[in-house]
């Protein structure tokens, strides 16, 4: 990708710059940079949505029977006709993954690293409709596909963390509005969030659908426990603290500063290696979201499904499929990451994870298989963990 080059999404903005001036950095409004884009599922179908049980959903109603109501899907068609007549929210989380016309709108993205995309919520609300000003520890981008959303943002600066009491949601009670940080946004818009910019999102019509890009932000807490979780698979009982001890010490009770000096070289020793660090963040970002509903093809499963592929069945790339890969330090061999899973494969089949990683349908009916040695093998890995998956076929739906 030409980082000088204008995209769509952002208006007419390049990504050159979109990354020097606003990304992780401050607000950026974008008028009609979805506005090419068809609403691609109704708010009666998202309801529909919310009623089944594998997807995670909410509603906030904010004069409910307490203030700010949350209720927790799946939901039944009375929980919605018992809804009061407006100022209610209902989200629906990852529809991207059970909507493959909302997976669309993912791919505008790829300006930006695919693997740190989380998923796309989908909210509507009715009039006045709100979930409380908060802020999100990851970047986000709102996506107005449907009516009319005011938007009053604050920068980290300009609030403090306090919540309100007495409430399930993290909404702040010290929200001040800022004049010079207030949007609203028609069909088409979209507004662009740093982490930790406060925002309190109301919707000024009936017909308020907003889709969120969110982007995947684990903590270095987590990324610590995770790399040491690796680290300590295979534990070197001799790799042990051993100081040299100073000429001088004062008292022999006294850890000194040579001693810590010295821990914190053997710690950072232990984690100064590239391929660890990648290996965690490659497997981390390719978790699924919902593992619990992707399960990988057994042998005879996978032995037919590759027959498909080069028989030229049509395949295509889920919404929930997560993929990414990095280099070796020597650039010979290449670790790809399919749902949490990974394989080492030659550098020069490269090109070829590329492509599964660029395009949304394939047919594999003129892939020459006998080029690569390694060729059928990460076919089948690809296969197996379901990052692309067949086509159904009509008769098969019926």
């Amino acid at each position: 990708m030409n980082i000088d080059t204008p995209i769509s999404i952002l208006a007419g903005i390049s990504a050159k710059t979109f990354y020097q001036d606003f990304w992780q950095k401050r607000p950026l409004l974008i008028r009609g940079g979805a506005k090419d884009l068809e609403l691609p599922i109704s708010a009666d179908e998202l309801a529909g949505l919310a009623m089944e049980e594998e997807v995670e959903s909410r509603i906030v109603i904010e004069h409910g029977e307490t203030p700010w109501q949350l209720l927790q899907g799946p939901f039944e068609e009375e929980d919605f006709t018992s809804l009061p007549e407006k100022e209610w929210t209902l989200l629906v989380q990852a529809v991207d993954h059970w909507v493959p016309e909302v997976q669309a709108l993912r791919e505008r993205f790829n300006f930006l690293p695919s693997w740190r995309v989380d998923d796309i919520m989908v909210s509507y609300a009715t009039e006045g409709g709100s979930v409380g000003p908060h802020y999100d520890q990851y970047d986000v981008f709102l996506v107005q596909m449907a009516g009319k959303r005011r938007w009053q943002v604050l920068s980290p600066e300009q609030y403090q963390d306090s919540a309100l009491q007495n409430s399930q949601l993290h909404i702040l009670d010290n929200f001040t509005p800022d004049s010079t940080q207030d949007y609203e946004l028609e069909a088409g818009d979209i507004l662009y969030l740093p982490p930790n910019f406060a925002h309190n999102g109301r919707a000024l019509d009936n017909e308020c659908m907003t889709f969120s890009v969110g982007f995947r932000a684990p903590s270095t807490q987590a990324a610590l426990q995770g790399i040491t979780d690796k680290l300590c698979e295979e534990v070197n009982e001799k790799n042990r603290f051993s100081a040299p001890e100073p000429l001088e010490r004062d008292h022999h009770a006294e850890i000194q500063a040579s001693d810590i000096e010295h821990l914190k070289q053997k710690l950072h020793e232990l984690i100064d290696s590239p391929e660890l660090l990648a290996s965690w963040l490659a497997e981390s970002m390719s978790e699924l979201k919902y593992p619990e509903y992707s399960v990988q093809l057994n042998d005879e499963e996978l032995s037919e499904t590759y027959q498909q592929a080069l028989n030229g069945d049509t395949f295509i790339r889920p919404g929930d499929a997560r993929i990414c890969y990095f280099l070796s330090e020597d650039k010979q061999s290449c670790s790809l990451f399919c749902n949490g899973n990974s394989i080492v494969v030659d550098v020069e089949l490269v090109p070829f994870i590329q492509a599964i990683c660029d395009q949304e349908e394939f047919d594999f009916s003129g892939l020459k298989i006998e080029q690569h040695a390694q060729l059928p093998d990460t076919l089948r890995f690809i296969l197996q963990h379901q990052v692309i998956i067949a086509l159904p076929h009509e008769d098969e739906d019926a």
